[in-house]
């Protein structure tokens, strides 16, 4: 069977001339395919440059040109000094989101159309979170829920609580994707979740703060509690109705402080 370097090296003889950048990205191709197989675990390092050399038959400049597009996409990890080395990583879900942040905000994506595509996404999110909810699951929002209740104490009204405040209902969605138990739709509202924190973070930047009502607090938080509640006693059809009311109601109060037509905005 043919190894990857003969696969590299037939290749290159089929286009006559070696092109330098075309064989790093054939490199970089078969370094992808054992990354995201699980060949290559995260954290682990890359066998030494010369056995690579040996192996795919380049120059050292066309094989850390293949280092530099996985590490452009969050694959590779390239430590410099004495035991550094190209590393493996996860792809960084974040970078992804920003990827289709950028997409979305070149087609001038409106605010309510994130909102919309959350209002669809989490609810359904929350229906298999209760189905398939574990004891570890229900732990992690408990702890959450206490942590709300503390951020919206004294000294809620100014802005650097405010925005604490803001993280930790995010990371109350971002709980919901995790533990729903479907890694498609887990990314999809991720992905989503981390575009809004980015708007919000300009918005309250390009606008004068207005403190948030201690009472709607309580009010998102006894939400968030009544969700638990229902995940807890598996009540499917009941935690899905409940959070898409919720889901409703926080884009009309959104909606007050921003146009719902206004264009994502996501780039410093």
């Amino acid at each position: 069977m043919p190894s990857d370097r003969d696969r590299v090296r037939d290749s290159l003889a089929s286009d006559g001339a070696v092109r330098a950048p075309k064989a790093a990205e054939q490199i970089a191709g078969r370094l992808r395919g054992r990354i995201v197989r699980g060949e290559l675990a995260p954290g682990s390092k890359l066998r030494s440059e010369p056995d690579l050399l040996v192996e795919f038959g380049v120059s050292r400049p066309t094989l850390r040109e293949a280092f530099r597009i996985l590490e452009s996409e969050g694959l590779l990890l390239v430590v410099t000094g004495a035991g550094g080395g190209p590393r493996v990583q996860a792809p960084d879900l974040g970078v992804v989101s920003r990827q289709i942040g950028y997409y979305l905000q070149i087609k001038q994506t409106t605010l309510e159309d994130l909102l919309e595509a959350r209002e669809e996404f989490e609810p359904i999110c929350v229906r298999l979170l209760a189905e398939r909810r574990t004891a570890g699951a229900l732990r992690e929002f408990a702890a959450l829920l206490d942590r709300l209740r503390r951020a919206a104490g004294p000294g809620f009204a100014s802005e650097s609580a405010y925005v604490a405040w803001v993280d930790l209902t995010r990371e109350f969605h971002e709980l919901i994707a995790e533990n729903c138990g479907n890694n498609t739709l887990a990314a999809q509202a991720r992905a989503l979740g981390e575009m809004l924190r980015a708007h919000h973070r300009r918005s309250l930047r390009s606008v004068n703060f207005r403190p948030s009502s201690p009472k709607l607090a309580a009010e998102l938080i006894g939400d968030y509690a009544r969700l638990l509640e229902l995940v807890r006693a598996r009540d499917v059809d009941a935690a899905e109705r409940h959070w898409r009311t919720h889901l409703q109601r926080s884009a009309r109060l959104t909606y007050r402080n921003q146009d719902p037509r206004s264009v994502v905005d996501l780039v410093d």
